[in-house]
């Protein structure tokens, strides 16, 4: 089984143990939730999601590597409960751009099957530097690895590979753009569905901190073959 096929059947087996507990209530969160976890019970069909990838590649590129000025993320290679369940939240408000916000959409995803196919398919696509990927301008390099290892390394992992069993992240190799943007978006309180203690550890960080963060995650090499930069010890 496919390591991508394995985060969403783990994922399924987490949300089935905690849904017959959770409440329920008539709002975008917990309609977010129950989707989520319908989604994540399915099982793939990876041609499906072929089929459904052709409108994303029209913005995210044929290899999904996204747009190198940050107005489109990299997603090739993602890990599935993460891709499933950024899906879910702009189809639900819990995250918002208003590109993904339409093509979540019934129109473009009419069920949950949908979803999770796409997810799967996207999985699965080469994680692969960008060839000539922006990153910053190295300014706020060194402080961005310390304040990475300091406050985001236990949760994204050293290298920032992410966790495909805590819908965290793969980081590396992000287009700097888009990388300051999310901090930037989540220190102003536009990520609804961001856990409250995650958007606090952002908040903190100054401006600078935010920049050379961002900088450094986009020179590590997403597929771990490589890197643009010795990374920095924790103090």
């Amino acid at each position: 089984m496919k390591v991508a096929q394995l985060g969403l059947v783990v994922l399924c087996m987490a949300f089935a143990m905690c849904a017959n507990t959770a409440a329920v209530e008539a709002n975008d969160a917990d309609l977010s939730r129950r989707e989520l976890i319908e989604a994540a019970r399915l099982v793939p069909n990876a041609r499906h999601g072929a089929e459904l990838f052709e409108t994303c590649a029209a913005c995210h590129g044929k290899n999904g590597l996204g747009a190198n000025d940050g107005s489109v993320p990299a997603i090739a290679g993602q890990h599935g409960s993460v891709l499933l369940k950024q899906l879910v939240d702009f189809r639900h408000n819990q995250r918002w751009d208003e590109r993904m916000e339409h093509f979540t959409d019934r129109h473009h995803l009419p069920t949950a099957q949908d979803m999770t196919d796409v997810a799967f398919f996207i999985a699965n696509l080469p994680r692969t530097a960008p060839r000539n990927n922006a990153v910053g301008t190295g300014e706020y390099l060194q402080e961005g690895a310390r304040v990475y290892f300091r406050v985001c390394e236990s949760c994204h992992l050293p290298l920032g590979q992410g966790d495909v069993l805590h819908f965290r992240p793969r980081l590396a190799g992000q287009h700097y753009q888009y990388l300051l943007k999310q901090l930037d978006d989540m220190a102003a309180g536009n990520r609804p569905a961001m856990h409250p203690a995650h958007a606090e550890r952002v908040r903190a960080l100054n401006p600078a901190e935010r920049k050379g963060m961002a900088d450094y995650l986009s020179r590590l090499s997403p597929d771990l073959t490589s890197h643009r930069v010795t990374p920095v010890a924790a103090p």
